[in-house]
């Protein structure tokens, strides 16, 4: 498989495939991942799968980095995902990036390892690139406590930013900086 991260023995981060479709529809049709992010549908089918495969093969075409990655278990294949969503270009100083991980997974220190890992490898393939940002749903103090982990730091709280379902939610900001700047 071209083109991986390896985080530890048995995980990898690594592109997305066809073969990631049963995967990805089996974990993400979960109600905690639909409330915890703003872009992943609920339920989640087969055509959304269909959907972002494309759509991550796309953007690599356009970009010739692989932005969104298929956080992979040597044994289970993928159970989860982390991307950041060039917000300014590659070339750009500021981004923000989202995850997900799937039910069985989390709690082992994975998200963070991950996240941790990803920014690195943003931080040394994208020299312009000098802070990464994240936003959480302030109903979702683990998914702070992550980033935290992976050298976020909060800098608020942003009352009523997203709309989701018809409620307004709180969302917290984070940042991670470079190191050295």
């Amino acid at each position: 498989m071209g083109d991986t991260i390896n985080l530890r023995e048995h995980l990898s981060l690594s592109p997305f495939e066809l073969d990631d479709k049963l995967n990805l529809i089996r974990y993400l049709n979960d109600p905690i991942i639909y409330r915890n992010t703003q872009n992943i549908p609920f339920p989640y089918t087969e055509a959304d799968a269909d959907w972002w495969i494309h759509h991550v093969r796309e953007i690599y075409e356009q970009q010739g980095v692989h932005t969104n990655r298929a956080i992979r278990h040597d044994k289970y294949g993928v159970i989860g995902g982390i991307g950041c969503f060039l917000r300014t270009s590659l070339e750009g100083h500021c981004d923000e990036i989202g995850y997900w991980l799937a039910e069985p997974f989390r709690g082992q220190g994975i998200a963070t390892l991950a996240v941790q890992v990803f920014c690195d490898w943003l931080f040394a393939i994208r020299p312009a690139l000098v802070r990464m940002e994240a936003k959480v749903y302030a109903h979702n103090p683990a998914s702070a406590r992550v980033l935290e982990k992976a050298g976020f730091q909060r800098e608020g709280l942003a009352r009523k930013l997203v709309i989701k379902d018809g409620v307004y939610i709180d969302v917290i900001l984070l940042s991670r900086l470079r190191d050295g700047i």
